[in-house]
């Protein structure tokens, strides 16, 4: 039955990528705003143009959708995708600094090498988008976020979406292993940027007073101190989360919160400001003092309280298999939250708040970026057998898929 399966997705996505219509017959597609069951959808030189139970277009390929379902392109929003190869060997791994001297002005983007395993082995399971976000061995601020796609011709987006802060228990630790001390080197910080936006001229030209960070990092975080770039701050523990948000509304900071394990505790408060989160459903153990208070229905309750979720997963900064984004949206689904809430926050969520080249969404008018899947595509059984990204198909080739047909062909000998 397997190797029926293989069969039958090796002759949908042999589909040739040229073909300027394609029409998916009777499928369920599942979206933000719920499930269309039975429908037909029309993509026209990489479009989509109609959606619907009837269809007035023929086209050039047709599938057959039934016991199928579409969903936009995955969006995993924590990852080192392109910036590490083999996590092991230090000369492929580009996601951290060693380098004190080189904190916030850190951009991981500039390292991304689009001809990585790691984008055809993710994307031939439906992943699209991704962030790439650095750390630090050095400092809590470690860097600019970037965004990727994983397309044909895989890409950086943007370079700089946001600034990224480590305020857990590894970036106490980098701080003088206390949390009062990192609020202070956060704020000082913060307070510099402000100062250097102020007295840039003076400041280059060595009239003024001496800052923490250099140039470069203080120009990084100008855009952060002036509201137009977010500053994404990793935390977990509800009182560091609370603390963060004080120094967000001292400093009049857009804020992104990431993997929040005790979210659930603040929930409202994080909804209140409008804050969106970043994290991984299926992480619920207290592996750290600052995650006693973890559990697995933490992303129903803080979506419940009206907090606009992203999924990661599985693992912080998860890259050979950033894909699991999907089956962390299904343990979130298990414990509680909405099916639609689940699909929005790896697709619709994190392709609006970070400016995507697409929607995320599966609508008329829309460049088609999406992924047909054989069942349920919430379910861990279900299987890719259609990826388009920005209105290409994507042939389903990566490494991995190489080495199974090469061993399945010595077995069939």
């Amino acid at each position: 039955m397997r190797y029926l399966q293989v069969i039958i997705i090796l002759s949908i996505v042999s589909i040739p990528a040229t073909a300027n219509s394609l029409l998916i017959k009777s499928v369920d597609i599942y979206s933000s705003s719920g499930v269309e069951k039975n429908t037909n959808v029309l993509i026209e030189n990489g479009q989509i143009t109609e959606i619907g139970q009837r269809i007035s277009h023929t086209a050039d390929r047709e599938i057959d959708g039934t016991g199928k379902s579409i969903t936009a392109g995955l969006f995993n929003a924590s990852t080192h995708i392109g910036a590490v190869e083999v996590s092991a060997i230090g000369a492929t791994v580009d996601s951290y600094s060693e380098n004190d001297s080189v904190t916030a002005s850190l951009k991981i983007a500039e390292a991304f090498n689009p001809n990585s395993t790691l984008i055809p082995h993710n994307r031939t399971h439906g992943l699209t988008h991704a962030l790439i976000v650095p750390d630090s061995a050095t400092h809590l601020f470690s860097g600019q976020v970037g965004l990727i796609q994983l397309g044909a011709n895989p890409r950086v987006v943007h370079d700089s979406l946001a600034v990224a802060v480590d305020f857990s228990e590894y970036g106490f630790e980098l701080s003088g292993n206390s949390r009062a001390a990192a609020l202070v080197e956060l704020r000082q910080a913060l307070d510099d940027a402000k100062d250097f936006s102020r007295n840039r001229k003076s400041a280059l030209a060595g009239d003024h007073r001496d800052y923490e960070l250099s140039y470069a990092d203080l120009a990084a975080l100008e855009p952060v101190v002036n509201g137009t770039k977010p500053l994404l701050v990793r935390t977990n523990r509800a009182s560091d989360i609370k603390n963060i948000l004080s120094v967000a509304r001292e400093f009049q900071l857009k804020l992104i919160l990431s993997s929040v394990l005790e979210g659930w505790m603040v929930a409202d408060e994080i909804a209140a400001a409008g804050v969106p989160v970043i994290m991984d459903p299926i992480n619920n153990l207290p592996r750290a003092y600052e995650s006693l208070g973890a559990r697995l229905d933490n992303a129903k309750l803080m979506s419940d309280a009206g907090v606009d979720l992203i999924f990661t997963g599985m693992g912080r900064s998860e890259s050979h298999n950033a894909y699991l984004v999907r089956q962390s949206a299904g343990n979130a689904v298990a414990n509680g939250l909405n099916k639609s809430a689940a699909i929005a926050a790896m697709t619709k969520n994190p392709a609006t708040l970070f400016r995507a080249s697409v929607s995320g969404d599966i609508i008329v008018d829309e460049v088609a970026d999406l992924v047909m899947w054989s069942g349920d595509p919430l379910e861990l059984t279900s299987e890719a057998e259609l990826v388009i990204i920005e209105g290409k198909i994507i042939p389903m080739e990566s490494r991995a898929l190489q080495l199974r047909d090469r061993y399945f062909e010595r077995l069939m000998q």
